[in-house]
């Protein structure tokens, strides 16, 4: 199949292969030009969800007739390889999407590209945006070294544990998190941390983009504000100190039980003390008696 460079007309062979072609976080206007290229003259869309994915396309102007759709996700995803791999195989042009950035950050995809390796097929990325360089390079945070967690955890209990785990490096910091636990990631840095620094930004690129810079002096605040926030969040974390003492007081206990049960409170507090998680427990049921 064949393309044309806007640039000066030459026509490029696009091969078969599996490209994993970045698409806009939120702003359309900043796809690529290379992407619309490969989108355009793919034969194969596999994307998260193909109604997000047909409605860029129409906002690019990208017909979306004539092209075969694959939705892929985690629990679907290993049903579709074997699928995607042979289309591949048969001289087909195919095209990995997520929802909106970089696939297969945080995304599911990777297994399809290492099907694909042992396939011996050739894998091609169309490089764009990405949350977590637009996020970092608007923060202020030292940007020669960072670490990047993804979503930091399933539990809330276990915030401590990874955030102990990588803190000591003395790097910023990146993850991902849901809007509806913002508030209690930054808390709990600030309950454990001596001068942290949190950069969180919201909805980047697009119309209500925000970042919020907090510290010792303004977390209180925006723990307390009662504002519904809502979004896609990527947020940078200074931890820059050692964790707070390791056999907490009264006060710490009671704070934490205001929002959590006296069990996940022992198991959260029981990663960076020096009392077990079963002496934490009984301080927690004697305090709430």
């Amino acid at each position: 199949m064949l393309l044309t460079d806007l640039t000066n007309n030459k026509k490029i062979e696009l091969k078969n292969a599996l490209y994993i072609v970045s698409t806009p976080i939120g702003n359309r206007y900043d796809i690529t030009l290379r992407a619309i290229y490969i989108l355009t003259n793919s034969d194969v869309i596999v994307c998260e969800d193909t109604r997000v994915t047909k409605n860029l396309f129409k906002l690019l102007n990208i017909k979306i007739s004539k092209k075969s759709w694959i939705s892929y996700n985690d629990h679907n995803g290993p049903f579709k390889v074997r699928r995607i791999v042979n289309d591949i195989n048969n001289n087909k042009v195919v095209s990995f999407v997520s929802d909106a950035g970089t696939p297969l950050i945080s995304d599911p995809g990777y297994k399809l590209v290492q099907e694909a390796l042992k396939n011996k097929i050739q894998i091609t990325s169309i490089p764009g945006p990405s949350a977590i360089t637009a996020s970092i390079v608007i923060s202020g945070a030292k940007t020669d070294k960072f670490l990047f967690l993804g979503f930091i955890a399933r539990k809330k209990t276990d915030y401590v544990k990874v955030l102990k785990k990588h803190s000591s490096l003395n790097i910023p910091i990146i993850v991902f998190e849901k809007s509806s636990r913002v508030k209690f990631l930054v808390k709990t840095i600030f309950n454990w941390y001596e001068n942290a620094k949190v950069i969180i930004t919201r909805e980047l690129t697009k119309i209500h983009e925000e970042v919020i810079y907090v510290d010792i002096t303004n977390f209180e605040k925006y723990i307390k504000n009662d504002l519904k926030i809502k979004g896609e969040f990527t947020i940078i974390l200074e931890l820059n100190t050692k964790i707070k003492e390791e056999i907490f007081s009264n006060d710490v206990l009671l704070k934490e039980l205001k929002t959590l049960k006296p069990s996940q409170v022992a198991s959260m507090l029981a990663k960076s003390s020096s009392e077990s998680r079963e002496v934490i427990y009984k301080r927690c049921i004697a305090l709430i008696k």
